[in-house]
């Protein structure tokens, strides 16, 4: 019994039609869907961007309300990460104004030396010292468990980073 090319042919591309396409409902339905209605919830921040590709979540979104992000961010970490299916999730934060980011990263050196000595009280002098310095509307430092969330706002523009307390490949002294 021969088949005929043709039909061979619409059978493999109807195959992959059904496969592909599966995977791409899966993908909307399973993962990108409940990730928005997650972020939607949000009061602190808008979504501005998701990407659900095969190995990795990205997450774009404009900090509204500083104060307030930080807890939502670690629930949102939280909830994306259970619905990843293992995907990496990377979250970033949008506001990122060139002028303010010159002043973060002209001040880093000394964030970041008192991140690496666990001298986690400097901080926030070190941001209000920015704030005068550069005649900023607002500078804050919040942080928890996990990471160090930085603010900086004058006129219009504003900055936000989210900077983690330790590095996963840290080594710990215990001893």
């Amino acid at each position: 019994m021969q088949m005929k090319k043709g039909t061979i042919g619409l059978s493999l591309v109807a195959t992959l039609a059904l496969l592909f396409g599966g995977w791409f409902l899966y993908q909307k339905i399973e993962i990108e869907e409940p990730i928005r209605t997650e972020i939607g919830q949000l009061q602190s921040a808008s979504l501005t961007h998701l990407d659900v590709g095969k190995d990795q979540i990205q997450i774009d979104l404009k900090v509204t309300k500083p104060e307030s992000f930080p807890e939502e961010y670690r629930k949102l970490v939280d909830v994306t990460s259970k619905l990843s299916a293992n995907k990496k999730v990377v979250i970033s934060v949008d506001n990122q104004s060139p002028d303010l980011r010159e002043i973060w990263t002209n001040g880093q050196f000394v964030f970041t030396e008192a991140i690496d000595l666990h001298q986690y009280s400097r901080i926030p002098q070190l941001v209000e010292q920015w704030k005068k310095d550069h005649q900023l509307d607002d500078a804050s430092a919040l942080m928890d468990d996990n990471n160090i969330y930085v603010y900086l706002k004058k006129g219009t523009e504003d900055f936000y980073t989210i900077v983690p307390r330790t590095l996963e490949d840290e080594v710990t002294a215990r001893g």
